[in-house]
């Protein structure tokens, strides 16, 4: 089943839009193992990574592999996972 995840962050001493671009990467990097679709954004409050992937393991696993690059980073103001009960693409 499907996977979501949400990941928040606010804008503060920590964190402007400049140091999340780059955290964020670009988008030529390749997608790791099992997601589906990234969307992120950015607005005047903070900044959003929304990720579906094939499966919560798969989240599970990327989050695990990349926990040395996370941990660098400002800790999100908001994490949210779900499974998917509906993934519609136009």
């Amino acid at each position: 089943m499907p996977f979501c995840t949400i990941v928040e962050f606010e804008w503060g001493e920590n964190l402007d839009r400049e140091r999340f671009e780059r955290m964020a990467g670009g988008t030529n990097d390749s997608a790791p193992d099992g997601r589906l679709a990234r969307i992120t954004g950015i607005d005047d409050i903070g900044a959003r990574v929304v990720e579906v992937w094939r499966s919560g393991d798969d989240a599970r696993a990327f989050a695990e592999q990349t926990m040395a690059v996370t941990g660098q980073m400002p800790a999100p103001a908001r994490v949210v996972g779900f499974n998917v009960t509906s993934y519609t693409l136009a």
